[in-house]
Order: C-alpha cells, then structure tokens, then sequence
C-alpha cells in the first residue's frame, strides 16, 4: 500500500545516481525500506499526518506531526542536511535530515549503526533529541492520522489575541519578546507600524539567540515576498539591524530582502 498522498505535483523520479550521491555525500547506506518509497515517489506529502512517539513535544503528547518526507535530489531533499544542519542550530553529527520545518526535524542517526541507522526527533527551538524507534521500518508502523476530535486537548488550536501578542512583544523575557515579534510578523491582521514592534524587534537582534534573530528575520523575508509587509519603516529597521551583523547567514538574509524589494520597483 503506498504511504504518499496523491498529489498533481509529482517530484522527479528517483535514479540510482541520485542514489549513489547521497550515500557518497554521507558516507553512509540509507535503509531499504526508505528507498523503497522513493522509487515509488520522490518525496512530498503522506497519507498519515503523525507518528505514535513516547515522549511529550510542542506536537502534543504521544505523537509528532509528521505528514511528508524529503526525497533525494542534488541540493534538495536529504541532501540539503548540511545547510538545514547550519540554518538551524543543529550540532548533532552522523544525521541525515528525513522531514521537518525548521521549528523540528525527523532523521536518521548513523550515530551507533552505520548499517542501521534509528529514527530520532529534533526540536530546534528546545534543542532537544529523542529517539522515536530502531528503524524505518519501525517508523512506517508508528505513522497513523490524527482524529478530528473537538474533544480532545491536543487537537483545539489556540489562536493568540493582538493583546497577547502585544504582551510578548513587552515582556522582560527574551524568549516571549522573539515570540511576540515573529507571530507579529506573520499575522497579517496586526498593524506593522507600531513602536512597540519597533522596540521588541530591536531587542531580540540586542539579547536574543541566533536562532531568534534568524526565525524573525526569515518571517520577514518571507512577508514581503508576499506583499504582506509594505511597512518601509520596519523594512528599513530590519535591513539597518542586518548590516550590523557580521555572521554570513545575516548578510544571505539582508540581499534576499534587498533582491525582492528591487523586484517589486
């Protein structure tokens, strides 16, 4: 029974050099069953949309979302690890990235079997690892859909009010100020000309993580490839603050936003 969900954007069939690539590039090779599914398709989105876990995660309790797996092509699917490795703060070594966005990730840990690698979940933001089982095989098993269940906790999603985020964005805590910020950000419905985004936006790039600094500054490259940040006050806030930066990530950053408001002329 195929596991991919149907889609009209099918992904280029998997070759036996895209195969040989990836395995020469990590050294490593990948599980049987895995290939199975991608000579079938490529990569995309899952029939299933969770994975039965043994451990508590931003997800809910007992599972993590999991409704699509990366396939293999130059410079994409697994092989962008390295790069998702550096983009989000991941140290972990012998790991080839399976699924994920950024906020966690699923892959496979080479660490203790070249020959069989387990399963593992990474959450980037509480820098935490779990195992989730001993295989892919195992992982297929575990992979079910999520009940649509008014009933239950795990399944009402909480939609923040512009008071709560007005109130991270003024917290002392740096995590709710880089919180408030980045959901400010991207709720399209909140007014973007406001010191108080000015402010908190300005703090994170002064007290927060990298990671925080590049969470927001993505959301914000993404919001005015959408035409949905037109404010030029925090565009030229964010691209001052950018040029302070010496890391190489914040200066990719700072002429992909460049790049698209020139686009837009």
């Amino acid at each position: 029974m195929s596991i991919w969900e149907k889609d009209s954007d099918k992904p280029n069939r998997l070759t036996q050099k895209d195969i040989e690539l990836a395995e020469k590039t990590f050294g490593v090779t990948l599980p049987k069953s895995y290939l199975k599914v991608l000579k079938e398709q490529n990569g995309g989105y899952l029939k299933t949309d969770a994975v039965h876990v043994d451990f508590v995660n931003d997800d809910g309790e007992g599972f993590i979302l999991f409704d699509s797996l990366y396939g293999i092509e130059p410079d994409e699917g697994i092989l962008a690890t390295e790069y998702l490795k550096e983009e989000w703060g991941i140290t972990k070594d012998n790991i080839i990235l399976i699924a994920g966005d950024g906020h966690s990730f699923t892959a496979l840990d080479y660490e203790m079997n070249l020959a069989s690698p387990e399963v593992i979940h990474i959450d980037t933001e509480r820098d935490d690892v779990h195992k989730v089982c001993d295989d892919f095989d195992s992982l297929m098993d575990l992979m079910f859909t999520l009940e649509d269940d008014d009933d239950e906790e795990h399944d009402e999603i909480h939609i923040p009010t512009h008071e709560e985020i007005r109130a991270w964005a003024s917290s002392t805590n740096i995590d709710e100020v880089a919180n408030g910020v980045y959901t400010w950000i991207q709720d399209f419905s909140m007014v973007k000309e406001d010191h108080l985004l000015y402010k908190a936006f300005v703090k994170v790039f002064d007290e927060g993580t990298e990671h925080q600094k590049i969470t927001i500054v993505n959301a914000m490259r993404m919001e005015i490839e959408n035409d949905t940040i037109t404010s030029q006050t925090l565009i030229d806030l964010c691209l001052t603050l950018l040029r302070k930066e010496t890391d190489l990530d914040f200066k990719m950053y700072k002429e992909m936003i460049e790049e698209s408001l020139a686009d837009k002329k």
